[in-house]
């Protein structure tokens, strides 16, 4: 039988024990190599030495994580166009993650990126230079792309949020946008979608308390359903943001900040 104590050395146990963490992340270490050990049977004894080489590495303060710098986004709206037109999901999603990973912030990916992008489909689908299946395929990816980069950061919410589009409105992904940016700013988001029907979309809001109601619009409101929403809304004495053409993601968080 092998003495430890004679060659200053303990089993995996003591070792984590040592180290202020689980038997199963000393034994991780370990296999990763990370922490070395000699195998003694079906047991692992690792040194004095090696315990305090480790606990000093751990002790080392950590570089901040790399943060990517995008210097060209035409580059980057010009891979992802040609994406979306062949219908290239995985290439799609693994551009978006890759910079979302990489630190770009979910509001610049959708602004900087998707909203330009979606809008030059948008325009080839009116010069007839794509169908109307490739550009709705298009905007169907985004939206599974946009599921994937959502962020609940922590700590207190601004406030409560609900996001959808106005009677009538059928483009969605504006709105979705809105929602998932307001998420990353720390507010509590209701998301619903499209075509909600007035008289249930403020019984939502005043059931769960919302201090800011955000419509998203393509054009303008020829049947007056925002104009009959706000009113609703505003009555119930909730904020009301209507984003369209021209306005900007930053624009409305910097308003619902403000509200």
């Amino acid at each position: 039988m092998i003495n430890r104590a004679k060659y200053d050395q303990v089993d995996l146990q003591a070792a984590a024990d040592r180290l202020g963490v689980h038997y199963q992340t000393a034994y991780r270490w370990v296999r990763k190599g990370s922490l070395r050990a000699v195998k003694v049977g079906a047991a692992y004894d690792i040194s004095d030495d090696e315990l305090a080489r480790f606990a000093a590495e751990r002790a080392k303060p950590a570089p901040p994580p790399r943060v990517t710098v995008v210097r060209s986004w035409s580059i980057q709206q010009e891979r992802l166009h040609r994406l979306l037109v062949e219908g290239d999901e995985l290439g799609a999603r693994q551009l978006v993650e890759r910079l979302h990973e990489g630190g770009v912030e979910v509001l610049a990916l959708c602004q900087e990126l998707l909203t330009p992008t979606l809008d030059r489909v948008g325009a080839d689908w009116a010069a007839g230079h794509i169908t109307v299946a490739v550009e709705h395929r298009a905007s169907a990816i985004c939206e599974r792309v946009l599921a994937r980069v959502a962020v609940h950061p922590r700590g207190r919410p601004r406030g409560v949020a609900v996001v959808c589009t106005p009677p009538g409105e059928e483009h969605g992904l504006p709105a979705a946008m809105a929602a998932l940016c307001l998420r990353s700013d720390r507010w509590q988001v209701h998301h619903l979608g499209t075509q909600v029907p007035v008289p249930d979309l403020v019984s939502l809001v005043e059931a769960v308390k919302a201090d800011l109601l955000v419509l998203s619009r393509s054009s303008a409101d020829p049947d007056g359903s925002v104009e009959e929403v706000a009113r609703a809304a505003g009555a119930a004495g909730v904020k009301v943001l209507v984003g369209g053409p021209g306005r900007t993601l930053r624009q409305l968080l910097d308003l619902a900040r403000a509200s």
